[in-house]
C-alpha cells in the first residue's frame, strides 16, 4: 500500500508509519509526495503524534514515481488534489488510487466475497465522494492541526488495516 500527500514529511509519513505499527507483516507500507520534499524526515508535529507507536526518525521523503506507484497495489492519497496528480500523469493507476477517508468508508461494509486481491476492483466499483474523505494539511499549522490529521488518519487506518489484515489472513487459510 502506498499514502500519497503533497511533500511526504506529514499526512503520508504518519500514515506509513502508523499502519505499519499496527499492521501484520504481510502488508506492506509505502509513502510518497507528489512535490516532495526528497531526503527530509518526518515534520517533527507529525512525528509527536505518533507517541511511540511508530519510527518517525526512520522517514525519509521521497517523490513519487511511477515505478514506486506501479508496485503498490493499492494506493491512498490524502486529498482529491493527490488522486488527480496520480490520474493526470498515470491515468492506467485510477483503478487502484483512492482517497484515504473514501477507502476507510467502502472497506467497513465490505462484504465477505471480496478478496484480498479483489478490494481495489470493490473500491474502483463503489467510488463516491463525502465530505471529510480528505486529511487537512496540518504542515506548519502547529500541534493541533497535525493532532487533528493525525486522529483523522488513525480512525481510517482502523478501519482499512484491520479489513486487509483480515482478508490476508483469509487469503492463508484457503484451500
Amino acid at each position: 500500500m502506498l499514502f500519497v500527500c503533497t511533500a511526504n514529511i506529514c499526512r503520508s509519513a504518519y500514515a506509513e508509519a502508523a499502519a505499519r505499527a499496527s499492521a501484520t507483516e504481510e502488508i506492506a507500507f509505502m509513502s510518497a509526495g507528489t512535490h516532495a520534499l526528497v531526503g527530509e524526515g518526518m515534520d517533527p508535529p507529525m512525528a509527536a503524534e505518533l507517541r511511540g507507536i511508530g519510527d518517525a526518525a526512520a522517514h525519509r521523503a521521497q517523490q513519487l514515481a511511477l515505478p514506486l506507484a506501479q508496485e503498490a497495489d493499492l494506493i491512498l492519497t490524502m486529498g482529491a488534489q493527490h488522486r488527480r496528480y496520480i490520474l493526470d500523469e498515470w491515468p492506467a493507476l485510477a483503478h487502484k488510487t483512492f482517497v484515504i477517508g473514501h477507502a476507510a468508508r467502502v472497506l467497513a461494509e465490505l462484504p465477505p466475497e471480496v478478496s484480498l486481491e479483489g478490494v481495489a476492483d470493490h473500491l474502483w466499483r463503489n467510488r463516491t465522494v463525502q465530505k471529510g474523505d480528505e486529511v487537512a494539511d496540518p504542515y506548519r499549522r502547529g500541534p493541533e492541526a497535525a493532532s487533528v490529521a493525525a486522529r483523522q488518519i488513525d480512525a481510517n487506518l482502523a478501519v482499512i488495516v484491520e479489513a486487509l489484515s483480515r482478508l490476508s489472513l483469509a487469503s492463508r487459510h484457503r484451500p
